[in-house]
């Protein structure tokens, strides 16, 4: 079987570290390269958690980069008005879902040997584009910072650029405000520059990944694994059900939770998987007032604009569930 070439784009965060295990573990998948920037917790921190989770599933040999620290345009802490208004409102615990290494649940080992690239980011996701024989396909499941960098700074390059499967926006699904999704409410103008440039999209957001569950089972089918990336897994994903249930407790979820950033990876693993989605036309609001970096799409093609996304509704679970367990199990 050819292998897919994909460059990840990351922001680790419990579900991006199910995205890179997933993408690891598959043999479908050639991982080109990982990049880290800032969106869960900041620069430092994700990249950090990154490369414990590289080194721990044994995938020291793909290189990580490190990206943009802030959005193009806004500070970083633009966000935090938003987040302090959620937890106002809900009670929520402090450091939100995922805790305040941002990867809270798991106790890595101090001795990691790995290291980021000295190469940043956008120029080590433009020298694998230029090496590849064939077009590479971006997985971004963080804001769209680093890959709005790479359209503007490389234009040249967009046909080396399969599609971008991205785990980011909603189209009906409502979380805190209307079309409002946090990767692209944290950098409203580079998720307008990535939708509006031409390249094929698929968009993961609120809809599908609040319909594809893991649970408890799932968590535990994980642990049975026995491997060591496996019951890294289960015991994230123990800690990131719980963080998130409680933060976000007007949802009503309890031995459940989503994996959101696994299902862009999934996606491109096994198309199959995807059961119901629909190409539209999605607007990106920049105009600031009430909806910066909001999804706005036109699912009922009342406008007549361009379909520039394909935006999926829903997925196979338990498909989805018996290829995290085998990613994980693949892992080291």
């Amino acid at each position: 079987m050819k292998k897919i070439p994909v460059i990840i784009d990351c922001d680790p965060g419990h579900d991006d570290m199910m995205a890179l295990v997933l993408a690891i573990g598959s043999p479908a998948l050639d991982v080109k390269l990982v990049t880290t920037v800032a969106g869960n917790k900041p620069l430092e921190m994700v990249t950090r958690n990154c490369l414990n989770v590289m080194h721990y599933i044994g995938a020291d040999d793909i290189p990580i980069a490190v990206g943009c620290d802030s959005p193009l345009v806004r500070p970083q802490n633009h966000v935090d008005p938003l987040l302090a208004e959620m937890r106002r409102n809900t009670g929520a615990i402090s450091e939100g879902a995922h805790g305040k290494s941002g990867l809270d649940g798991f106790t890595f080992p101090e001795d990691n040997p790995k290291k980021p690239e000295e190469i940043r980011a956008v120029e080590y996701m433009a020298k694998i584009l230029k090496e590849s024989e064939e077009p590479v396909t971006l997985i971004p499941t963080g804001p769209l910072t680093n890959v709005a960098l790479l359209l503007k700074c490389y234009p040249d390059l967009k046909p080396k650029i399969k599609k971008i499967s991205m785990m980011g926006g909603t189209c009906k699904f409502v979380f805190t405000r209307k079309y409002m999704e946090f990767n692209t409410f944290v950098d409203p103008e580079a998720t307008k520059i990535v939708f509006e440039s031409g390249l094929p999209i698929d968009m993961y957001g609120y809809d599908v990944t609040y319909s594809v569950l893991y649970d408890k089972e799932a968590i535990e089918r994980m642990r049975r694994n026995g491997n060591q990336s496996s019951l890294m897994v289960a015991d994230l994903l123990d800690t990131f059900m719980y963080r998130h249930n409680h933060a976000f407790r007007w949802l009503g979820l309890t031995d459940v939770c989503p994996i959101h950033d696994a299902c862009a990876v999934a996606g491109v693993i096994a198309p199959d998987l995807v059961t119901e989605a629909a190409y539209m036309h999605v607007d990106i609001q920049t105009d600031g007032k009430l909806f910066d970096g909001a999804t706005v799409c036109d699912y009922e093609d009342i406008l007549g604009g361009e379909k520039n996304v394909r935006v999926i509704f829903n997925m196979n679970t338990p498909g989805f569930i018996d290829l995290l367990v085998r990613s994980g199990a693949a892992c080291k």
